[in-house]
Order: structure tokens, then C-alpha cells, then sequence
């Protein structure tokens, strides 16, 4: 008889409390919930750690029905403030990736721009803003896209047309240094400079160096671009600027890498070739189904918080 062995879950979170951005373009897990949720998963599971999956055997289960690692995306400073206490309290490791981008530039990530426009005004409005915005700084593609109907619907199941309309155009198909310098066009024409907002949304150098120093950080790559849609080069100097970054920030070199996006859309073979060849040692995508103990680790999949039980949508039940 073969047996598997514990499954490996992974769970992902993003915004836990919300507070820089408020309105419907984000939409916060919040403390409560967490605690919750995490309270829930102790009942079953051997937490493990960043060190624990790139080492290659883990350790026995020690009875528990499966593995698993709480991930947290985009380096916010509220997951910091929220999260890591709770974990700490109850010994849990947990892995954070941060973008490194911010870092350097003191700016938003476009992702987060887009958030922030998305809950101060209609996605149509919005939308008709960026096909304004294209045409004046004559990216003759980007207008082009943006005033018709073809273009990769990316796979956003619980949005509504008009959001799943806007976020598949900004992530996935439009040319990729036309979205970001629309996004930075847009923020600073309805919410202004973008600074002050990007200081309080991020964590800091400390905040990393502690978590390094703990062995849960990771990198999201420098500046949260859908890596299948690069060039081998390009791949590789996301990749490798936001190890660079992290590593002179924190004294370590992280091993592991969430990928932007995370779907079919975003991943491919070649990103996966190129993260190993980085020196990185696991890597999870946004694939929503458990892993197993031989599972390769640079295509780990994860569930979205809200997937799993406590959450708004489950489709597990653990």
C-alpha cells in the first residue's frame, strides 16, 4: 500500500487591517478573523517554516493531519503589526515576502496604486481616467486596449465584470511600462503624491531585519510584475535586484520567492528554470489545491485565506 503522507497547506494573506486604503478596492481580513482562523488551523497542523521546505525533508508531523505555513504577500506594514505578534505568541514561523521596490523608490507599487484609486472612485470612472490618461501621453497601445474588448480576461471569479475588466487590462495586458506610469499618472491626479502614503503603507528596514532574522522572509520580487510576462533577463533581474535589496538590508539572503500574481497567467516553466538558477530554493504560486510532501518546491500552490474555513468563501473543508 503507498501512502502520501500529510498534505502541505498553504495559506496567503494580504491586507489584515486595511487602514491605508478604505473603501471597496480593498478588502481586509482583519485581526479578529485571523486570530480565529489561525486558533482553527493549530487544531490540525504542524506549523512549518521557510527553513523547514527549503531544507527538503520535513519532520514528522508528530500526529497532525497536515503541514502548515501561514504566507504573507507584499510586505505591508500592518501584517507586521498584526500577524507577527499573534504568531509569535504561539511559536508559529510563518513566511513573509515583501516587494523591494518601495525600499529604493519611496513610492507605491502599482498594485497598490491601483487598489487606492479603485476605492476612491468607480471602476468605470476609473477606467475611463486611464484611456484619458493614454491617449494624452500617446501610448498608442494602451488606448487601444483600453477602448475595446480584446484583451486576457485574467481569472478573478469573485469580482464583478467591470472589476474583473479593469484588474485583468492593469495586471496582465497592458504593456507593462504603460500601466505603471498610468497608475502613477492617475494616483497623483485624485490622491496626490504618492510618499507619504507608500511610508505608512510598507514595513521598514527594521521590520524586515527581524523577520530575517527569525528566517521568515522571502521576496516578492522587486517591483510585483506577472513574471511569465518578461523576458528570460527581465525574470532573472526581478528576481535577483529584490535578493540584492533584501540581503544588504537584512544581512541574509532569503531562499524563497512568492510569485506576483501567482496564476497560470503570471508563472510559467521558464519562471520556475530561472528562480532555481537565482539560487532560490521554493517558490509558491496563487494555485488554489494542497501540496505533498514530494511536491516541487518552486511550484508550491496556496490557498487564499478566504478559500479555507473561517474565511468568506470557503471551498476546502479541513
Amino acid at each position: 500500500m503507498i501512502t502520501i503522507g500529510p498534505e502541505i497547506l498553504v495559506v496567503t494573506y494580504h491586507y489584515l487591517l486595511g487602514s491605508t486604503f478604505t473603501g471597496p478596492g480593498v478588502i481586509p481580513f482583519g485581526p479578529e478573523r485571523f486570530s480565529a482562523q489561525v486558533e482553527f488551523l493549530a487544531r490540525s497542523s504542524h506549523f512549518l517554516s521557510l527553513e523547514d521546505l527549503s531544507s527538503g525533508v520535513l519532520a514528522d508531523s508528530g500526529g497532525y493531519r497536515r503541514y502548515t505555513l501561514l504566507t504573507f504577500d507584499d510586505g505591508l506594514a500592518e501584517q507586521f503589526e498584526v500577524a507577527w505578534p499573534i504568531l509569535r505568541s504561539r511559536g508559529i514561523p510563518g513566511a513573509f515576502f515583501p516587494c523591494t521596490a518601495p525600499l529604493n523608490t519611496g513610492k507605491l507599487l502599482h498594485v497598490h496604486r491601483m487598489h487606492a484609486l479603485r476605492s476612491n472612485m468607480p471602476d468605470k470612472d476609473l477606467l475611463a481616467l486611464l484611456g484619458e490618461l493614454s491617449i494624452k501621453a500617446g501610448f498608442e497601445e494602451s488606448s487601444r486596449v483600453i477602448g475595446g474588448e480584446n484583451f486576457t480576461e485574467a481569472p478573478y471569479p469573485y469580482d464583478t465584470p467591470e472589476a474583473r475588466t479593469i484588474k485583468s487590462l492593469l495586471n496582465y495586458t497592458l504593456p507593462i511600462p504603460e500601466r505603471e506610469a498610468l497608475s502613477e499618472m492617475a494616483f497623483r491626479q485624485i490622491l496626490g503624491e504618492e510618499a507619504l502614503w507608500a511610508k505608512k503603507l510598507y514595513m521598514g528596514s527594521e521590520m524586515l531585519c527581524e523577520l530575517s532574522s527569525r528566517g521568515c522572509l522571502g521576496t516578492h520580487t522587486h517591483l510585483h510584475r506577472p513574471l511569465s510576462r518578461l523576458d528570460r533577463e527581465g525574470i532573472r533581474r526581478e528576481i535577483v535586484e529584490s535578493l540584492d535589496i533584501l540581503e544588504k538590508t537584512t544581512g541574509r539572503r532569503p531562499d524563497s520567492l512568492s510569485y506576483p500574481y501567482g496564476n497560470h497567467l503570471a508563472v510559467s516553466g521558464e519562471v520556475f528554470e530561472v528562480a532555481s538558477e537565482c539560487g532560490l530554493k521554493c517558490g509558491f504560486t496563487t494555485e488554489r489545491r494542497h501540496g505533498r510532501i514530494h511536491s516541487d518546491r518552486l511550484s508550491l500552490p496556496r490557498f487564499d485565506a478566504e478559500d479555507i474555513p473561517l474565511g468568506k468563501r470557503p471551498v476546502i473543508d479541513l
